[in-house]
């Protein structure tokens, strides 16, 4: 029976330990919609325009330092706690589509909407007069 069992857990549990990529593509997904929702509180705290430039493999956040709309997002936001700028890479063999970047105004809104997947799969959503992203 322990055999069986044994057996049971070699054919079904072990390919799921050994294959990452599921889990990293989840994890990654989590720490880009955190990358957003925190590009939308900076736009609401400092009512400023926050930029998300997005690339097939990276997703970076900068800043409006003016209060006209639609100016350049020339300064680099930086990670909290660290002062690094804050660019999220994706791991080797991700992608990331659609490649378009928006901005969030001041009220925390963004300029565009859409539903990004990496790769293919794990929806991330901002909503359309939100911001909200899920």
């Amino acid at each position: 029976m322990a055999l069986l069992i044994a057996g049971v857990l070699a054919a079904v549990a072990v390919p799921r330990l050994v294959d990452r990529g599921a889990f990293q593509a989840r994890g990654t997904a989590a720490e880009m919609r955190s990358a957003l929702r925190y590009a939308q509180k900076l736009a609401m705290a400092k009512n400023r325009e926050v930029c998300v430039g997005v690339t097939a493999t990276m997703v970076t956040l900068t800043l409006n330092p003016t209060q006209t709309a639609g100016a350049a997002c020339s300064q680099p936001v930086t990670r909290p706690g660290e002062g690094n700028p804050y660019v999220l890479t994706l791991p080797a063999g991700m992608a990331l589509a659609p490649v378009i970047g928006f901005r969030y105004d001041g009220a925390g809104r963004p300029s565009a909407w859409t539903t990004y997947t990496l790769d293919g799969s794990n929806p991330i959503t901002v909503a359309r007069e939100t911001g909200y992203v899920q």
